[in-house]
């Protein structure tokens, strides 16, 4: 408690206006004013005594007391004065001090105390109202729900809820909706009144309840009681999909060959298999042989041969830098599977003395080997007549699909025309193909020879250039995919890149084809400027003369033609001007 200057000042005043009104009294009636103010004194010490004891306010209790000591006070100064007046004073001045003092004090608690009971009343409110609250919640009944709640957290949840309930009066415990690039993927957690393969089967309905315009895919969860369902929105491989350069170590990686339906890349295994690509010209089928071509090429472990006989070989000519050999005409192509099949021997000896029985380059020495025909039709049109007709080159080929892969030996075959015969005659060997690709096809009896007869393979109903079907051990289901569009000046370029590192097989371990010629010496002459520095037996296939014709024809040729007795080879004596122009480049 702080006692301010007007409290002083309050203590001071009132007993020396009283003291002053005494000696006034005093001088004006003499000895009579001391009895009175004693009087009076006892008067307000009476009230002030029975104000305490009966709890009257406050104000009147002090106050009483307070006038008590003044009187009493002046009845002092009026009845002695002198020196006892000043002492009584003095006694008035401090007992009004005190009385001031007090009662701020009690003024003072007793607000404090006012204060602590409104906090005190406001908490107990509180907790009545709280109180009261909860006990409305128990008491009041929940509301009645009229129906199952269907409210997902998309539009798509919300239809596909409420359609599921509407046909199989049943509710999805659980039905997740993402975005994805090309459209919505729903998972359906099913009731146990309600089986996956009834689902399945009643999806069309699913479908139209929904009101979208689109395709769905639809795929077991991880679940037995789950149903995954893609949806796709538009067609999402009507855009152009550019080219990617790929790169890979082993033989055994997979090739890419575009994307699918969610623009997710497509990849093939090709390893230990043999591949059939078909389709109408125009619709991409070249494109898909070139990236495949490409991408083989590209690895350590592969090298790639050609066969192309049509006139001038158009598709694979331009790829001559990266192949080991083409075969352009039928003797060419005979030759071409006549090595094949002494390869795939020579392979098997080395398989058997290993105890192996999947061909590794690594292990075995030997690269694994692609044989791409393009134009498999022309093939049987020209190497299955004439004098190849006992033996013809569709047997041959035949005869390697059946067993060639488990050596490193891959066969690609491309055709635009899939029958019957191009297929030597019977289709059971289009079954040695295990993965089989196929763009757009004109004649839509086609799909027979190159997917059978199972339902949904129908590439006569892909409707733009690039798309394909593919079939394989990891692809069973019918789905359009889109392949690599690769342009000219990329293909060029490619060719290029890849070309300056492949290495060519080395001399007497490659593949020599017959050369053109009229005569034995323009025969020897070819071949060597076709491959560089040969043996006499690699002269010999590629002439097709006997020893002695071989060399009567290389020493008829010299001094241009000679054989090198450092690498018991024969080749072309460089000219002056050949040696400058080397030296420049």
């Amino acid at each position: 408690m702080k006692i301010t200057r007007a409290d002083a000042t309050a203590a001071v005043a009132l007993p020396s206006l009283i003291s002053g009104a005494a000696l006034l009294a005093d001088l004006q009636y003499g000895d009579h004013a001391a009895v009175v103010e004693f009087i009076s004194a006892a008067a307000a010490g009476k009230l002030s005594l029975v104000s305490f004891a009966k709890k009257w306010p406050q104000p009147l209790s002090w106050g009483a007391a307070a006038a008590t000591a003044a009187f009493t006070q002046a009845g002092i100064t009026g009845a002695v004065g002198g020196m006892p007046a000043a002492y009584a004073w003095l006694v008035s001045v401090l007992l009004a001090g005190a009385a001031r003092g007090v009662y701020r004090h009690h003024t003072r608690h007793d607000q404090i105390k006012l204060d602590m009971e409104q906090v005190r009343l406001n908490t107990a409110l509180i907790r009545q109202q709280m109180a009261h609250r909860t006990l409305v919640q128990k008491t009041t009944p929940e509301p009645v729900q009229s129906g199952p709640d269907l409210t997902g957290r998309t539009v798509e949840e919300t239809r596909l809820r409420t359609v599921v309930h509407e046909l199989f009066a049943a509710e999805l415990p659980g039905c997740t909706v993402e975005r994805t690039r090309t459209g919505w993927t729903a998972v359906l957690d099913l009731p146990v009144n309600l089986d996956r393969a009834k689902l399945r089967a009643a999806w069309p309905k699913v479908a139209s309840g929904m009101g979208v315009g689109g395709e769905f895919v639809l795929e077991d969860g991880a679940l037995t009681n789950q149903l995954i369902a893609r949806f796709i929105d538009g067609d999402p491989l009507t855009a152009v999909v550019p080219y990617q350069r790929q790169t890979a170590a082993r033989f055994t990686d997979p090739i890419l060959l575009g994307v699918d339906r969610f623009l997710n890349p497509v990849r093939i295994e090709l390893a230990y298999s043999h591949t059939l690509v078909a389709g109408s010209s125009k619709f991409g089928k070249s494109t898909l042989v070139r990236s495949i071509v490409l991408q083989l090429a590209d690895r350590p472990d592969i090298v790639v041969y050609g066969c192309d006989l049509k006139p001038g070989a158009p598709e694979m000519t331009p790829m001559l830098p990266i192949l080991q050999d083409l075969a352009q005409t039928p003797e060419q192509a005979h030759a071409f599977l006549d090595w094949l099949k002494a390869e795939l021997g020579e392979r098997g000896e080395i398989l058997a003395a290993a105890g192996d029985q999947e061909w590794d380059p690594v292990k075995h020495g030997r690269p694994a080997l692609w044989a791409v025909f393009d134009e498999l039709a022309e093939l049987v049109r020209q190497a299955d007549v004439g004098e190849w007709k006992k033996d013809p080159a569709s047997k041959k080929l035949e005869s390697l699909l059946a067993l060639a892969r488990f050596a490193g030996i891959h066969l690609v075959a491309a055709t635009q025309q899939p029958s019957r015969k191009v297929f030597g005659g019977t289709t059971d060997a289009r079954g040695n193909y295990s993965v089989r690709i196929s763009t757009r096809m004109a004649d839509r009896d086609h799909r027979r020879f190159i997917f059978g007869t199972t339902p949904g393979w129908e590439p006569g109903d892909l409707d733009a250039p690039g798309k394909f079907l593919l079939q394989s051990p990891d692809h069973q289901q019918p789905a359009p995919y889109k392949g690599m569009w690769l342009t000219k000046d990329e293909f060029t370029a490619e060719v290029a890149r890849i070309g300056a590192d492949t290495v060519k097989a080395p001399v007497g371990k490659r593949l020599i084809l017959p050369v053109a010629g009229a005569t034995n010496q323009e025969k020897v002459r070819a071949a060597l400027v076709k491959y560089g520095n040969c043996t006499r037996r690699e002269l010999e296939a590629a002439t097709g003369l006997g020893e002695k014709q071989v060399l009567d024809a290389a020493r008829a040729l010299g001094p241009d033609v000679e054989r090198c007795a450092d690498t018991q080879t024969w080749r072309i004596v460089p000219s002056e001007a050949w040696e400058a122009q080397a030296v420049a480049g």
